[in-house]
């Protein structure tokens, strides 16, 4: 069985949506408790749509501002994760597109987590400057690089059963033939275009930033190898159509729309 193009584009739209959504959810996220960690030390922020601005003279900072503000998002993260990945686990035999929105927000905020610590090893933004108030060595930093691409892949791999029983919400059954089309459409495609749309909205940004959106592609890597080894995926025999979701698309061209022109402006705190 071939899906075909019409419904392909349906899944890749919803796809997209979803992905969009969570990565603001999560971002947003990540940001406020950032700035609820700077007011810990008196520091005021400005948060725009790309970036915080401390609004603080750099002799202001001391070791422990440094690593409670920069930590304060990561903890965050692992949370987001864990929560995320308990909802997928306890939904992963119902359809549903909304579960979409936990699979990418997960995948997001596992990629934001490890991707702080690969990119931050050899950059000085982002938890890269409690990294260098560490002063580790190379060999530490290349070692911190290479584990956490690793861990990345690792967890992609663990998670490519749950990526594909994602597909019970468009079809009764998946079979091998179908998982080329379904992993292009599902994810593929919509990480490349929601990278492409992020790129341009938030416009401009760091290169830490910028590599920040290229990491969860560590994540959907072993979709290229590991969807060969399970046996046909039987669902629900209930009829399925493939449709894209108006609302969903309408919500979030809304949110992004608020998003860049509320936080293009800049919100003060403190």
């Amino acid at each position: 069985m071939q899906i075909e193009k019409r419904k392909s584009l349906n899944i890749i739209l919803n796809s997209t949506a979803f992905y969009l959504l969570s990565y603001l959810v999560v971002f947003l996220i990540f940001q406020f408790t950032t700035i609820i960690a700077s007011k810990i030390f008196d520091i005021p922020t400005t948060l725009f749509y790309n970036k915080i601005g401390y609004n603080v003279i750099p002799e202001a900072w001391t070791f422990d501002a440094v690593k409670v503000i920069y930590s304060s998002g990561n903890i965050m993260l692992f949370l987001i994760s864990i929560s995320f990945l308990v909802i997928l686990i306890k939904a992963m035999e119902f359809n549903g597109l909304l579960r979409l929105f936990f699979l990418w927000g997960f995948i997001h905020a596992i990629s934001m987590l490890f991707g702080s610590f690969i990119i931050g090893a050899f950059n000085f933004e982002g938890f890269g400057i409690v990294l260098s108030y560490l002063y580790l060595a190379d060999t530490a930093k290349m070692l911190l690089l290479f584990s956490g691409l690793l861990l990345l892949i690792g967890i992609g791999m663990a998670m490519v059963k749950a990526f594909l029983f994602s597909a019970n919400s468009y079809f009764n059954f998946l079979s091998p033939k179908m998982r080329p089309t379904f992993r292009r459409d599902q994810f593929i495609l919509p990480f490349v275009v929601s990278t492409l749309f992020l790129l341009i909205i938030k416009y401009p940004l760091s290169l830490y930033e910028t590599l920040m959106l290229f990491i969860p592609f560590f994540i959907l890597m072993p979709l290229y190898w590991g969807i060969g080894r399970f046996p046909v995926f039987y669902f629900e025999e209930t009829e399925k159509s493939i449709q894209i979701s108006t609302r969903l698309m309408i919500v979030t061209l809304v949110v992004y729309t608020l998003y860049r022109v509320v936080f293009g402006i800049g919100i003060n705190f403190g």
